[in-house]
């Protein structure tokens, strides 16, 4: 019987070891977690979803419609009156202020341009740009305010169609979120192209032009459509800040915006960095356009002022109704006196001037800001422009030096000075070139002498004094670590409005007086938004600031110590009207200022030209201070002037005109000076009293006749101001009266009759000699070695003084001196030159 073969035997696996107890709790845990929190992202999600859904029913549940974009009309008109409330200046839509063309007609460039700079992603994104708006949260949230709004030209549009003037101001959340709902809607029923039209046609350029082609005639003059490159992306960067990039007010800044556009477009891939920089090359001409407002510096710069308070939206179609402060008859005189005297000055290139009036309590009753606002540089307003005030600063300087003990008495040095600061020599000089020595303050700011000012600036301390102007309400001065000492001379510049301001503060006692241009704002359902009511503003000088005031005022309107530099009957003097006045003139002649004050009204007047040339030596008197003193004269023509009357706490005491301190029995000269009380005059200097004979050059002595001697006191100056004290005459003589040559009086006269030439070797000296001598001999002209010849303690006259025996000397020049003393010690000589020859 066969055999079964054996079955083959089975083949096992090696298992492997059961995992541990704790892995397997650990992989157990981690996917339970992982359940968990992929339940939570769910939820989050869904929660987000809702509360997406949510926000957007419930902020747009009472949206307009987009369809109103259809029904869209003009807007109101804010008008800008007169202070009487009835003269219309101004009504904010000009001629083809907003003239709309097809998208067709506007440049291809214009538009791109714009999507660039505003809306990179606007032909892509649903009407809002979630990246932008994230990329605007965080940047706002780490700024702590809003930095950023993230609106693309789709919000842009529906912020300017649907919603109201008064929702569109809100900076708030709710309101972008509303904005946000309605550019999506709006884009869900709007072509972009549509968008885009609306947009280029609503869209406010600065200059009352609404949408592109008002902007393109406004600024260039041509219609949209023949705009170039550069003139149509210059364009389209103005609408992000129309006031901010106004080419009229500030082409640089319009023109640094124009790089930012064409470098956007360059990043986005619409042009090269070729082409960008080829039409960031092509030139840019404005062209003025002519306007037939009042009062049109001033309106512009009223409409400025509502932009900041009330914003572009609400001022240009929010119906505002606008009461200023300008007087229109006033404002004309104003322009017709510039007018007319810039034409005389036209021969000394004096081609425009700028005028502020201002009231006691600031109120802007005129302002000029050119003479000819249809000249081709005429729209810019120079008083807001920043110039070099030359002098008219000064009153703000000795201020300071007052509050910080001076007086109108303080003696300062008008000499030669120099200071070097950081290796620079500063050598200031005077208007008319001269130095004056020791002058009180009053007559240094009277007669603007400018290194007495210097020094005064340096007594103050030029961090002192920018803090004092900028409570004064000065706003350029900004930096005090860059300016110098030169400041008190007019180097850094101001604007007019803002000076004029500091004066107006003066002549309020040292308070703080910013000039006003809007009395009351209602909107278009005369609802009042905004009144002026006048206050008491802050004392500046200190606790005596109104007494400090006053003296300025005092000094400034002191005609008689204006006399010395600028003569009498002078510009600034008004017959019967007291004022306090400064003038200015900075270096060549760039700038002529006049600025002053009476009780009842403030003038500042600059004149120049636009472009900074300089003139043909108009200086402050001649050129701005015309028109100060024409329009003065004018507005007290029918008004009782009232003097500036000393407030409590100024008393008067007399001083000392060499000196600056209390009289003396030495002073030559007594005035009475204005104080605060608890100050006083102060010496600068003392006195010393000489003998003097002749013409008062030389100190009498014994011989002097008694009949021109007399006592004379003389001023003994410091060490710094001894030179100039010398050099003009100002010291006491230091040197003898020359002794009379007349034989009857003669004190020592050598008698060697008309021989010049002697040849015998024993020679007789005869002569006069009133007191105890020493007759001597050398050689040459001027001889260093002496012989003596002959002495005695007793007089001669006309007698033998000596005798010189001449055997053993050389032939050649020889000088015979007589010295005689006199009782006082004064030694008293005469020469003689001869030649000998044996």
């Amino acid at each position: 019987m066969a055999r079964r073969p054996r079955p083959p035997l089975p083949r096992f696996r090696r298992r492997s070891p059961p995992p541990t107890p704790w892995l397997m709790r650990g992989l157990t845990f981690v996917g339970r977690w992982l359940n968990r929190l992929l339940f939570v992202v769910l939820v989050l999600v869904l929660c987000s979803l809702i509360g997406v859904i949510g926000l957007y029913f419930y902020y747009g549940r009472d949206l307009p419609p987009p369809e109103l974009i259809d029904q869209h009309r003009s807007f109101e008109n804010t008008r800008i009156y007169a202070r009487d409330g009835i003269t219309l200046l101004y009504e904010v839509i000009g001629p083809g202020v907003r003239v709309p063309v097809a998208l067709d007609r506007i440049p291809q460039i214009l538009r791109d341009a714009t999507v660039a700079v505003e809306d990179a992603n606007f032909y892509t994104n649903p009407g809002v740009d979630l990246p932008s708006v994230i990329r605007a949260f965080w940047q706002n949230l780490t700024a702590g305010e809003t930095v950023s709004g993230a609106s693309t030209i789709t919000m842009q549009l529906v912020r300017t169609i649907l919603l109201t003037p008064e929702e569109a101001q809100q900076q708030t959340i709710e309101r972008k979120i509303r904005e946000a709902i309605l550019a999506i809607r709006v884009g869900q029923e709007y072509s972009k192209d549509q968008i885009l039209s609306l947009y280029l046609n609503e869209v406010y350029y600065g200059a009352q032009a609404y949408g592109v082609e008002a902007a393109a005639r406004r600024y260039f003059g041509k219609h949209v459509w023949e705009l170039s490159r550069g003139e149509a992306t210059l364009l389209a960067g103005l609408p992000q800040s129309p006031s901010v990039y106004n080419p009229f007010e500030n082409l640089p800044l319009a023109r640094a915006r124009q790089r930012i556009v064409l470098n956007r477009m360059v990043e986005v891939g619409m042009i090269s960095a070729a082409e960008a920089d080829a039409i960031f090359a092509e030139p840019i001409r404005l062209v003025r356009p002519t306007v037939t407002i009042r009062a049109p510096h001033f309106v512009f710069y009223v409409h400025d002022l509502l932009v900041q308070r009330f914003g572009e939206e609400m001022v240009n179609r929010g119906g505002l109704q606008v009461i200023t402060t300008l007087d229109p008859a006033w404002q004309m005189q104003a322009e017709q006196v510039a007018a007319e005297q810039v034409a005389a000055l036209r021969e000394r290139k004096a081609n425009n001037a700028g005028v502020i009036m201002l009231s006691p309590d600031g109120q802007i009753l005129a302002m000029v800001g050119s003479v000819d606002y249809n000249a081709p540089d005429g729209q810019v307003n120079v008083t807001l422009a920043l110039r070099q005030p030359g002098s008219t600063l000064k009153p703000f300087i000795y201020a300071a030096a007052l509050q910080r003990g001076w007086t109108p008495a303080t003696i300062l040095w008008d000499i030669p000075s120099r200071w070097q600061i950081n290796g620079v020599v500063y050598e200031p000089r005077n208007y008319d070139g001269r130095f004056r020595g020791p002058v009180r303050l009053r007559l240094a700011l009277a007669n603007s002498l400018n290194i007495p000012a210097v020094r005064a600036l340096e007594f103050v301390g030029i961090e002192a004094f920018v803090d004092l102007m900028t409570q004064f309400g000065v706003t350029s001065f900004t930096d005090p670590a860059r300016y110098g000492l030169a400041m008190a001379l007019g180097s850094n510049e101001v604007r007019l409005l803002e000076l004029t301001g500091a004066y107006a503060g003066l002549r309020a006692g040292g308070r703080q007086v910013r000039p006003v241009a809007i009395l009351r704002v209602t909107n278009s359902r005369g609802e009042v938004l905004e009144t002026w009511q006048p206050t008491r503003g802050k004392p500046l000088l200190g606790p005596q600031s109104e007494q400090i005031a006053f003296l300025i005022s005092d000094m400034l309107s002191d005609n008689a110590a204006r006399w010395p530099v600028f003569g009498r009957n002078n510009v600034m003097e008004l017959p019967g009207i007291p004022a306090a006045v400064k003038t200015g003139t900075s270096n060549d002649y760039r700038d002529s200022w006049a600025i002053g004050y009476t009780d009842a009204v403030i003038i500042g007047v600059w004149v120049g030209n636009n472009d900074n040339q300089p003139m043909a030596e108009v200086a402050g008197a001649n050129g701005a201070g015309l028109i100060w003193r024409e329009l003065m004269l004018r507005y007290h023509a029918n008004r009782v002037a009232r003097p500036f009357v000393p407030p409590t706490g100024i008393v008067e005491q007399p001083v000392c005109v060499e000196t600056g301190g209390p009289p003396t029995p030495e002073c030559p000269q007594v005035i009475t000076e204005r104080f605060v009380v608890g100050s006083g005059p102060v010496s600068a200097l003392d006195f010393q009293t000489v003998r003097v004979g002749g013409d008062g050059s030389c100190l009498a002595t014994t011989y002097t006749p008694p009949e021109e001697v007399r006592l004379v006191t003389f001023p003994v100056y410091p060490t710094e101001v001894a030179e100039w004290a010398r050099r003009n005459g100002k010291v006491a003589p230091t040197s003898y009266c020359p002794p009379p040559r007349e034989p009857e009086r003669a004190v020592a006269l050598l008698d060697l009759g008309e021989q010049s030439v002697i040849t015998n070797t024993l020679i007789f000296i005869k002569g006069t000699a009133r007191g105890p001598f020493i007759l001597d001999v050398g050689s040459g002209t001027d001889p260093t070695d002496w012989q003596v010849l002959g002495q005695s303690s007793q007089p001669v006259e006309q007698g033998l003084l000596g005798m010189w025996n001449a055997s053993s000397w050389l032939a050649g020049d020889y000088t015979i001196r007589l010295r005689v003393t006199l009782a006082d010690g004064v030694v008293i000589e005469d020469r003689r030159l001869i030649t000998y020859r044996p």
